[in-house]
């Protein structure tokens, strides 16, 4: 066989081997992946993967998609490809628990129709433009079914849990179900029962009731149902057996919502407005704590009240010096804001609240350091902060007055919201506490008969059964509707309510839920565009900043040339009169002078293009040609080597 006929039979062979290849991978190999992206975007996390391990039926995801509509937006087909991508994944990884289907829904037309029914969001990204129906809806096999009705490019860091959580209530259909402890009249049974409709709750506590399914412990409780979140908002004064019944609860399903508080608003108005001389009852707590239990777990809540200024909120107060009534900022209430950097944004309770949250002569939770547990802050305030004396701050100083003592030095940053997780130890190693011996009978009565014998407790816990996942807050008012509920229309104002029900809401997923975290987005940031962008703003800002200066001066000399009696009376509102030659001139060398600026910024926009293009071209470079011109380069190195070596043998 000669060289040519041989070199023909290999090339043959090798495109074989290759087709061959292709379809064996893609047959056999297809749920194999290797993500080298920086963030593995491509890849499930370990919660994601346990989620689709424990799948007892099939379940169908089902992408709807306008193709044809979303063409004129690169961006949105990019996240599309990676929510697809994404959607792929769960089904390879899942050994065919879950089918991904793709519809494509073009206007007016039956899988248009279709994804209305499921309840699929359209949105337009151009006025007057078609539909784009962009939603995942998914179904088991008794068609109990959940939808995404839209993704929104804005929530990529959230995609794989959102996804996660559609699947896993698909598997565990029913509401998170909630043991709630506490001391003020919230009532999420109440707020949606007619026959209860006088007992006016929170917008917190229907919203509770609404979306949970919400157990409310009798104040002498001493054991806790199986339910799926504790939530204790300012608990009264607990017995040791029932900080006990909470110590294994939490010990054993790892899961609770903890609202406590130094000084509370919301239980000094109750105190103020409940009592009864013919009926007395023990006055409520103004504050509230959980001991041993913080201690125990390495968290502890300040006994002052927290004053933040550099996110105070405005009231109506009086000024001493006037006497009029003016807003003011009031350091003892405080917000944080959406935009600052003092909400974790790394975390799915507090990721995507919009609005901020509003808080109220609140305490201050530090932590110290445990084997086994680690804590994060999820909500902090300005580094302009001071603390002060419940007793002073329930008397509620005016600002002014606070204003008077505030310390000269820049204050701390403190923590008003936490999460806990990790494996815990008992607050009582030695087990259940005695219950208090009975007292010994009065001489004269009847012996009160023993009491009936209790249900044997279940088996004490010194260490977690399950890690814990705890939200600490140090805060009960900001769950009042005062604090985030617009009194005009009833519309939430602040994200209050939104934070405390997206904590026992994550809370109340499974173990894998709970472990997600939001995810780096697929659209990496180019730095050094940015930056240009950045500088060409700012140059093009104060050049329009020099010619508004300009306008003003102008504007200034034709009124000084009008007060002089030298001008035409054309600025001063008589629209008929001539403009003088000195109007004319002034007018000019603005005119000339707005020209010239325009010409720059103009200049400026060019040359940041230019810049742009460039920076593009670069990268273009080095990640399309520079690989294969090496690669061709080393070959013809190669080549040249073994050339030289060959001439040099002979």
């Amino acid at each position: 066989m000669n060289a040519r006929r041989f070199a023909l039979f290999a090339a043959l062979a090798l495109f074989i081997s290759f087709v061959s290849a292709n379809v064996i991978a893609n047959s056999w190999f297809r749920g194999w992946r290797l993500d080298l992206t920086e963030n593995h975007l491509y890849s499930l996390s370990p919660g994601t993967q346990r989620t689709l391990d424990e799948l007892n039926e099939p379940v169908e995801l089902k992408l709807y998609y306008s193709r044809d509509a979303a063409s004129a937006s690169p961006q949105l087909q990019a996240y599309a490809g990676r929510v697809r991508e994404m959607l792929q994944t769960f089904a390879s990884r899942s050994h065919g628990r879950v089918r991904f289907v793709e519809v494509d829904v073009e206007a007016f037309s039956e899988t248009e129709d279709e994804a209305v029914e499921t309840g699929i969001e359209p949105f337009r990204i151009t006025e007057g433009g078609d539909p784009i129906y962009f939603g995942l809806a998914g179904a088991n096999a008794i068609d109990d079914q959940r939808v995404i009705p839209m993704f929104a490019q804005q929530r990529e860091p959230f995609l794989e849990y959102e996804i996660t959580r559609l699947i896993y209530e698909l598997e565990n259909p029913n509401r998170v179900r909630v043991a709630l402890i506490t001391s003020l009249p919230i009532d999420p049974a109440a707020a949606n029962d007619p026959a209860m409709a006088m007992m006016r709750q929170s917008a917190f506590a229907t919203e509770m009731g609404r979306l949970l399914d919400v157990t409310k412990l009798a104040p002498d409780f001493v054991d806790i149902p199986d339910v799926d979140v504790l939530a204790i908002i300012h608990p009264g004064q607990l017995s040791p057996q029932q900080s006990y019944a909470i110590d294994q609860f939490i010990l054993r399903h790892g899961r609770a919502f903890i609202a406590i508080d130094p000084a509370s608003i919301m239980a000094q108005q109750q105190g103020q407005t409940s009592f009864d001389p013919f009926n007395p009852v023990a006055p409520m707590p103004i504050a509230s704590t959980l001991e041993p239990l913080l201690a125990q777990w390495g968290v502890a809540l300040a006994p002052s009240v927290v004053l933040d200024l550099g996110n105070a909120l405005p009231v109506p107060a009086q000024d001493p010096s006037t006497g009029q009534t003016v807003e003011v900022r009031q350091p003892l209430l405080f917000g944080i804001p959406a935009e600052e950097e003092n909400l974790d944004r790394d975390d799915l309770m507090t990721a995507w609240l919009r609005r901020g949250v509003n808080f109220g002569l609140s305490g201050a939770l530090t932590w110290s350091d445990r084997e086994g547990v680690s804590i994060r802050w999820l909500a902090r305030t300005s580094g302009r902060t001071m603390r002060m004396a419940t007793a002073d701050a329930l008397a509620f100083p005016s600002p002014f007055e606070i204003m008077r003592t505030w310390p000269q030095g820049g204050g701390r940053v403190e923590t008003v919201a936490l999460r806990l997780s990790g494996n815990l130890t008992s607050a009582y190693p030695e087990g259940r506490p005695a219950d208090a011996s009975p007292s010994a009978p009065v001489e004269g009565e009847a012996p009160v008969a023993a009491p009936l014998a209790p249900p044997a407790p279940a088996q004490h816990l010194a260490r977690s059964a399950t890690p814990a996942e705890i939200v600490i807050v140090a805060d009960v008012d900001f769950l009042a509707d005062d604090f985030y509920v617009d009194p005009n229309n009833g519309a939430a104002a602040a994200d209050n309510a939104a934070f405390a029900l997206n904590a026992i809401d994550v809370l109340g997923g499974s173990d894998a839920l709970v472990s997600l975290r939001s995810r780096a987005p697929s659209l990496r940031r180019m730095d050094t565009v940015e930056q240009m962008e950045a500088d060409a703003a700012r140059r093009i800002q104060r050049r329009q900043e020099e010619l508004q200066a300009e306008l003003q001066e102008t504007e200034g000399r034709l009124a000084e040339l009008q007060a002089r009696g030298r001008g035409s009376g054309f600025f001063a509102g008589d629209l008929g009169a001539e403009l003088t030659p000195e109007e004319n001139i002034e007018i000019e060398r603005f005119r000339a002078r707005a020209m010239e600026v325009r010409s720059e910024l103009r200049r400026v926009e060019r040359d940041l293009r230019g810049d742009i293009d460039r920076v593009e071209a670069l990268v273009l470079f080095i990640n399309i040609w520079l690989a294969p011109l090496l690669v061709a380069g080393a070959g013809l190195f190669l080549f040249w080597r073994r050339q030289r070596r060959g001439s040099a043998g002979r």
